[in-house]
């Protein structure tokens, strides 16, 4: 959440697939490295004292120092809240109603094509929804992080890069509310069978994109809403506004990426 940067990008969820086609945004494990060089350049950085830094950066640099120790907290709680969604959309990977109604379309042809369909459209569903596990215990700590921005800070690039933030916490709630095996069934109310020739075997090419293309699809509409270009460079901005400020490099860096999901 990229984790969550040049072409209209989505902030996080795509990882693999253009953070929703579009956004490049660091994985969790890029966060996590953040999190180790943040700490540790606040260790070994030279003491500054309060006085020499502006108070926008004082108060960012604290925002970020207290969202890493929470993040830090909850990777167990995010472990296994993965896990618990990781079960429940076991229910509709290879059965359940969805499927049922594949089962009975009786054109081999169309059988393969729709398969394959499913397999697609419960694997994004599968990638989404981990991500919605992680927003789920994350978001508190998220909304806290931000809450320290209230009132709203007194330099512009920074202010826009805090906004930014919120917009990428938007883009989340959108771009993976739908992940459920519930979507998943209704979805392939979609699948029939029709006549084997080339009319019916349109028809049912019709049905197979519809369903692979769900989810990319749903992203793409979080993306236009909540996210863009112009987000992307206003945490760029703000990064390199703190460090031209006086702020320490690593929160800086840190803070460019505070509201990354994959951790």
């Amino acid at each position: 959440m990229s984790k969550f940067a040049s072409r209209n990008r989505s902030p996080s969820l795509k990882l693999g697939q253009a953070d929703a086609d579009a956004n490049s945004t660091m994985p969790r494990l890029l966060a996590l490295a953040l999190s180790v060089l943040c700490a540790a350049l606040f260790a070994a950085a030279p003491a500054v004292s309060a006085a020499d830094r502006p108070q926008d950066v004082q108060r960012t640099e604290r925002a970020v120092l207290e969202l890493d120790r929470a993040k830090r907290s909850l990777v167990g709680a995010v472990t296994d809240r993965k896990a618990a969604v990781e079960h429940s959309l076991k229910s509709c990977k290879s059965k359940g109603k969805g499927w049922k109604r594949l089962r009975r379309v009786r054109n081999r042809s169309q059988v393969r094509t729709y398969r394959r369909a499913a397999r697609m459209l419960w694997s994004e569903l599968h990638r989404v929804a981990l991500d919605r596990a992680a927003l789920d215990v994350d978001r508190s700590v998220f909304q806290r992080f931000l809450s320290h921005f209230e009132p709203p800070l007194g330099d512009p690039v920074l202010e826009a890069g805090v906004d930014a933030h919120r917009h990428r916490l938007a883009f989340y709630e959108d771009a993976t509310s739908f992940a459920t095996c519930k979507t998943f069934n209704r979805l392939m109310k979609s699948v029939r069978g029709f006549r084997g020739d080339a009319e019916g075997d349109a028809r049912a090419g019709d049905v197979f994109t519809k369903l692979s293309t769900y989810v990319r699809d749903r992203e793409a509409a979080a993306t236009r809403k909540n996210w863009g270009p112009r987000y992307e460079r206003a945490l760029q901005a703000a990064r390199e506004r703190l460090k031209a400020l006086g702020g320490n490099g690593g929160y800086a860096d840190y803070f460019a990426f505070a509201l990354a999901l994959r951790v």
